[in-house]
């Protein structure tokens, strides 16, 4: 589920239910990345049983004393790839270690480099909200009593398990570990498959899609895509790097299916009240299968994106309270052309059958795009596509708006 984000806040009124699941994503993600598990509760015993440092520093002295956070990231297995990052000697649930900018920078040096940052932290902890609004979204473990998680990018609800496997020790071996997490990961994915099972009856489309972030259903009687991007073709750079800081960064994603036919009727069905709208091919998970966003909107803040969600949802086109925020900087350059002519350069692009989008530039010029990705390697697929077809697409920051 989390597969294509790089920072995260797991949160529970149950904190160590909430570190439980926090590891189990993360020994999930640690088999194909480097993942780091840091403890915003203060000695939540399911994280702090794996530190064997006698180093008693972590996050709270690096926020408050410019502590290097690669000394108190500590390895916790044999890969190398999953480390914890301890509370440290002093209070960390506090509201100026939450709302730190420090925490967006951070999320943004673990996207760079494909690694995922999880962070453990109390539901009523102050600052709760400001934290989650720096990284890529919220977990939400068992019931939690946030007023706010309407107004959250809310990448998955997990319920609680019933009894809580017993953590590891770190002197034990990797074997009992990945036992223990994966009994929790199996009584969280059952119970988080019911709840967007029965959530989803209230309309076809919402019974064959499942919003990624939500844990993917597949539709009755169709199989799990097994497209995996072709691991032989190199995403190059983006080609215009110099407009990094002028992207259209954000965007609303309201799911993911696993059928790109299911994807094409969700854009086709809502196409009126979708301004930029596109299908992006992504892989997913550690099997890194093809799964196919629904992704709409051309933003450069993530308020103007949000706004846009909530317009959605009253329409109820983003349905059962779905749909996310999501930073998408990054797009597939096709064509160009003069002002006005909008209608003629999209009809060139209908044999491709991917949703193409055209964005007005500053200098009055059109741009039309496919595709919208938060990392420049998810863009492969849709790469390999379009170069099936004939096109010559280039990877871009996107730039512009909804003309």
């Amino acid at each position: 589920m989390l597969g294509s984000y790089s920072a995260t806040v797991v949160t529970s009124s149950d904190v160590l239910a909430a570190a439980q699941v926090a590891i189990g994503i993360g020994l999930a993600e640690a088999e194909h990345r480097r993942v780091a598990i840091a403890d915003l509760v203060g000695e939540v015993e399911p994280i702090q049983s794996l530190v064997t440092s006698d180093d008693p520093h972590g996050i709270s002295d690096s926020f408050t004393y410019g502590v290097s956070l690669n000394k108190i990231a500590q390895p916790i297995d044999t890969t190398g790839n999953l480390f914890v990052m301890p509370s440290g000697t002093g209070s960390v649930a506090d509201a100026a270690i939450f709302a730190n900018s420090r925490w967006q920078r951070l999320a943004n040096g673990f996207r760079e480099v494909g690694a995922l940052l999880i962070l453990v932290a109390p539901a009523d902890a102050p600052g709760l909200k400001e934290l989650i609004d720096q990284t890529d979204g919220v977990v939400l473990v068992g019931a939690t009593p946030l007023d706010l998680a309407p107004y959250l990018n809310v990448l998955a609800r997990v319920p609680a398990p019933h009894t809580r496997p017993v953590v590891p020790e770190a002197r034990k071996t990797l074997a009992v570990w990945q036992i223990a997490a994966l009994l929790l990961l199996l009584v969280a994915a059952v119970g988080t498959g019911l709840y967007f099972r029965n959530a989803g009856e209230a309309s076809d489309a919402s019974k064959r899609a499942a919003a990624v972030r939500s844990a993917p259903v597949t539709a009755a009687g169709r199989p799990l895509a097994r497209n995996v991007v072709p691991e032989t073709l190199t995403v190059p750079p983006p080609a215009n790097v110099a407009d990094s800081a002028a992207a259209t960064a954000y965007a609303v994603e309201l799911g993911a299916w696993n059928a790109p036919d299911d994807a094409s009727e969700q854009v086709a069905r809502f196409r009126s009240s979708l301004p930029a709208a596109t299908i992006s091919p992504v892989p997913v998970g550690p099997n890194r299968e093809t799964y196919y966003k629904v992704v709409t909107g051309a933003f450069p803040t993530q308020q103007e994106a949000q706004a846009l969600l909530d317009e959605l949802r009253y329409k109820g086109v983003a349905q059962d309270g779905l749909g996310t925020v999501v930073r998408t900087p990054y797009a597939l350059l096709l064509d160009s052309a003069s002002a006005g002519h909008t209608q003629r350069i999209t009809a060139k692009y209908r044999r491709t059958q991917q949703p193409v989008y055209v964005l007005a530039q500053p200098d009055g010029s059109l741009k039309v795009f496919s595709g919208a990705f938060e990392r420049p390697e998810d863009a492969a697929s849709l790469l390999s596509t379009l170069h099936a077809a004939q096109l010559t697409p280039v990877l871009v920051y996107r730039t512009g708006r909804t003309p």
